[in-house]
Formats: structure tokens, sequence, C-alpha cells
């Protein structure tokens, strides 16, 4: 298997938007993903060469409340265990920066749940419900 590298980066707006649709992920729209990126608390990325294949970011208000969004690989690089690199990235990110007692979540698509169990995350249910709406 070879080796990519993980940087700690926010990708670029195209790139990102880009690697969404290349992995099966919903559009969004270029103002959406240059308000989004600049809000990044942590992200990381992994490159071959010069181009994005895999990228993972941690948004929140830095304190109570965290999420784990935008994880994606592309298609030609799955199943190589970027995916768990990525989570692992974020999850040291957590371990180090957020304070006891905050709340880390995240939406998982495309039969990912099986990774994020690896990690510790957990459905919330019966406990809560996740609820969601799309402008």
């Amino acid at each position: 298997m070879t080796e990519f590298p993980l940087t700690a980066a926010v990708p670029g707006v195209e790139e990102y938007r880009a690697l969404r649709v290349a992995a099966g992920l919903r559009a969004k729209s270029k103002l959406a993903a240059e308000r989004g990126l600049a809000g990044s608390l942590f992200a990381v990325c992994i490159r071959k060469d010069n181009t994005l294949i895999g990228m993972g970011r941690i948004i929140g208000d830095g304190g109570l409340n965290y999420e784990v969004v935008d994880i994606a690989v592309h298609p030609g690089f799955q199943r190589q265990g970027l995916g768990y690199r990525i989570m692992a990235s974020l999850m040291e990110y957590l371990r180090n920066n957020a304070p006891e007692s905050s709340y880390v979540c995240l939406i998982a698509d495309h039969g990912a749940p099986a990774l994020y169990r690896k990690f510790g995350f957990e459905f919330t249910a019966p406990v809560s419900v996740g609820m969601a709406i799309r402008l």
C-alpha cells in the first residue's frame, strides 16, 4: 500500500467541491464552500502529488459542540486505510483540544458507520434523534 502524506490543512474551494462529488457526497455551491471552509476548526487533506484524494474537517464552537464533517476519499483510493487515517487525525485533534464534556457528533453516509464505530461513535437513538433540513 502506498503511503500518501496527510497534512493539517483546509482544502481549496474547487478541489473540495470536486472531491465531494467524486466521493458520492452531495454537491455544494461555491459560496457555501467558501464560507464553510473558512469556518473550519481543523481540517486534514491527503494528496497524491498535488491532487486532493482525501479530506476531513471538524467544525463547531470550539468548546461545547463539535461536528466531524466532509470525510471523503476519492473512489480510486478507497479501501486503502485513508478514511481511517483521516479519522485518526481528527480524533487526535479532538482529544487534544476539546474540553471535557464536549459533544462530538457526525452524520454517517454510504455505510460508513463501521468506520466511525472504530473511534467510539455510537448511534444516538433512542436517547436522541438526529434531524436535518437541507436548504
